[in-house]
């Protein structure tokens, strides 16, 4: 039987239209490019030593005032709308420092961006341009996802090369989930649960979506190992499961409201299972319990041996610390848990975290603070919850003249060491006005020294 010309075409025509270019085509008309301007204060002495002799730089500094003039750094990512009146998902990297933002659309319009909420831990952010009825994603599950399954990459890399606003897409494979990044000295992100593929990720398509056979969104693309600056076959993208879990909280408080649940646990060694009699060396043990608190309130105590919450299993810190991060406030939680050998189950209830300030800190150095709680901890990567972290601080304080910031964790006041709040308090009370005042802060897990004038 002939085929004629029109019947031929029409079947290469169908034979072209496979899943990864309908795929394409269902998502890529939500994806954004964002374009990001900071503006830099460089400072520069008229005379300075060709050497970096820092004694020269110092002594001709005394007497000629430096020259300062303002330099513009431009910066592109990618983003995908998540909300027809204009609220588009990234990563917090793309829009860190932003003194401008531009967002443009698949159809050539451009829109100024706000930033609503970011979280620089999770490395997300959300950002807002006024106008509606705009293309969505479909937003997909990540915690059924298939080794082997079609990812495709949807972004603008080198975008400010192009003159043309449709996003690049690229495609490959689902080469690995439940990927952990080592934290490095100083990182403030947590990578948990990766998802690696094999798809091009380039520079520009940080905050663009990673989406599957079907155009839903698995992913956020994130980050390249690489020994060069373009993509050697390793790229990772945040799970948008975990995406969805903080969303509301950055679009309605501008950051992620940590959730307070009241417990100190370790990880179960080999030893302590065998002390314990436990088959085997998983899960967390309670080692303290806070009063009053959401954990006291479902009934868990000391030496409970937390092994699964809700259809999650707690085999290591890890993923207990990866748990309080991503609970939300008056969430209902199933906690299972061990106790002389038997099985139980509690349900609690995650609370917002109570700020504690004295009166007498809010007047003399302007800051807020709180405990060291568990999810704190480790959103700040630390495992010493001794001390006390600044959770707000007032522009026209003594605390922002000094550069304490949000985050600062004080470990020492005046030689004293700080464990929580009331030893902050006991010594806030003794200072007396026209004293000086020197903290020893961690921040990014490095010490520093700060000394306030009272």
């Amino acid at each position: 039987m002939m085929q004629t010309a029109a019947s031929v075409q029409d079947e290469i025509t169908s034979s072209r239209q496979n899943a990864i270019v309908r795929a394409a085509q269902k998502a890529g008309p939500a994806v954004v490019s964002i374009s990001v301007v900071q503006v830099r204060v460089v400072r520069e002495h008229p005379f300075f030593s060709p050497f970096g002799d820092e004694f020269f730089d110092d002594f001709w500094g005394r007497f000629f005032r430096p020259r300062e003039y303002k330099e513009k750094v431009y910066s592109i990512g990618s983003g995908f709308i998540i909300n027809p009146d204009g609220y588009i998902l990234t990563n917090a990297h793309v829009v860190r420092g932003a003194d401008q933002l531009k967002v443009s659309l698949t159809t050539g319009e451009e829109y100024e961006g706000k930033v609503v909420g970011s979280d620089e831990v999770s490395d997300l952010a959300v950002v807002k341009i006024e106008t509606k009825d705009l293309p969505t994603v479909v937003l997909g599950n990540s915690d059924d996802l298939i080794i082997g399954e079609w990812a495709i990459a949807i972004g603008n890399p080198f975008g400010y090369l192009l003159d043309d606003p449709n996003p690049t897409v690229t495609v490959g494979v689902i080469s690995a989930v439940n990927r952990d990044i080592k934290r490095e000295r100083g990182q403030v992100q947590i990578f948990r649960k990766m998802i690696q593929t094999d798809a091009a990720i380039n520079q520009g398509n940080s905050g663009g979506p990673l989406v599957n056979a079907s155009g839903e969104v698995i992913g956020i693309n994130t980050f390249i190992f690489t020994t060069s600056r373009g993509s050697e076959g390793i790229g990772f993208a945040i799970p948008i499961n975990r995406a969805k879990t903080i969303l509301s909280d950055l679009i309605k408080f501008g950051k992620i409201i940590p959730a307070w649940i009241g417990i100190r646990a370790q990880e179960v060694n080999p030893i302590l299972a065998q002390s314990l009699d436990l088959d085997k060396a998983e899960g967390v043990i309670i080692s303290d319990v806070e009063e009053n608190s959401p954990a006291q309130k479902a009934g868990l105590k000391r030496k409970d041996v937390i092994i699964g919450v809700d259809d999650q299993k707690m085999r290591t810190l890890s993923d207990w610390e990866d748990l309080v991060y991503l609970a939300r406030a008056e969430q209902n939680l199933d906690i299972i848990f061990l106790r002389d050998g038997r099985k139980n189950h509690a349900r609690l209830v995650p609370k917002a975290l109570p700020t504690q300030m004295s009166k007498s800190s809010r007047s003399k150095l302007g800051i807020n603070v709180a405990n060291i709680s568990s999810s704190i901890a480790y959103r700040l990567g630390t495992n010493d919850r001794r001390g006390v972290v600044v959770t707000g601080v007032d522009k026209e304080s003594i605390a922002y003249e000094a550069g304490l910031e949000v985050g600062d964790i004080i470990r020492q006041m005046n030689d004293q060491p700080i464990r929580n709040v009331e030893d902050y308090e006991m010594i806030i009370k003794r200072i007396k006005n026209n004293k000086k005042l020197i903290l020893l802060i961690e921040r990014e897990r490095a010490l520093y020294f700060v000394s306030l004038e009272l």
